[in-house]
């Protein structure tokens, strides 16, 4: 097995077994749940069974504590659960967002540098993409570990075209989603007019050619650009 594919292999792994993890949670929490439904109904019952033995005039105030005290509770048990979720969110985001920038900037760096003018190399990439897709199996959500993939398995066919950009788009809605930013405004191709210069031509070539290859792109440009220069 290659080391790419080993890497596809532990990360569809990991989603898997993320899915399993969250499928026994939501039982075991149901399981749980029905437990204390079951408890609450049994002690209201019972204690409605020993209101009924003693004076009216000792049971009025009884229940009026009673239920002061259970609010109270319930209150502050509700609102610590939901500050520590919160808490736990802006951990897991804090953490997403510094690995996400860190791979963006090296993917800014070589994209717009052209993987020619950059300091890093190929080789030194490697340990880089390893320890990135480490961190993506820790902290990533499925619907990131896909996208990844998918990108990653097309991109090493070595030949970027149309599909190359359309799939680096659905990788990075994928992170935006799971920072929860809202990608509801943002228009299907938006990553072809925010990366390439002659992204509407592109996207018209695109249209005729869905296998249209950025080298194809890069001809039209300069063959356009030649033109400009002579007039």
């Amino acid at each position: 097995m290659s080391r790419d594919g080993f890497y596809c292999y532990i990360a569809l792994a990991a989603s898997i077994m993320r899915r399993l993890k969250s499928l026994a949670l939501v039982l075991t929490g149901l399981a749980f749940f029905a437990g204390c439904t079951g408890l609450v109904v049994w002690g209201v019952y019972a204690f409605f069974q020993y209101l009924s033995t003693i004076p009216k005039e000792l049971a009025a105030p009884l229940i009026a504590a009673s239920a002061t005290v259970f609010v109270a509770t319930a209150t502050v048990m509700v609102g610590r659960y939901y500050e520590r979720k919160k808490e736990l969110d802006a951990l897991y985001r804090d953490k997403k967002t510094e690995i996400y920038d860190e791979f963006l900037k090296e993917f800014f760096t070589l994209f717009f540098n052209g993987g020619e003018d950059s300091p890093r190399t190929e080789k030194d990439l490697v340990p880089f993409l390893r320890e990135f897709t480490r961190k993506l199996v820790l902290w990533s959500g499925p619907d990131v570990i896909e996208a990844f993939v998918a990108w990653k398995d097309h991109l090493a066919k070595g030949n970027p075209d149309a599909k190359s950009i359309f799939l680096t788009e659905d990788f990075l809605l994928a992170i935006r989603k799971d920072l929860r930013h809202t990608n509801k405004s943002l228009r299907k191709v938006f990553c072809a007019r925010l990366f390439l210069r002659e992204g509407a031509l592109f996207l018209t070539m695109a249209e005729k050619d869905p296998n249209v290859t950025l080298a194809a792109l890069s001809e039209i440009e300069s063959a356009l650009s030649a033109q400009a220069t002579a007039v």
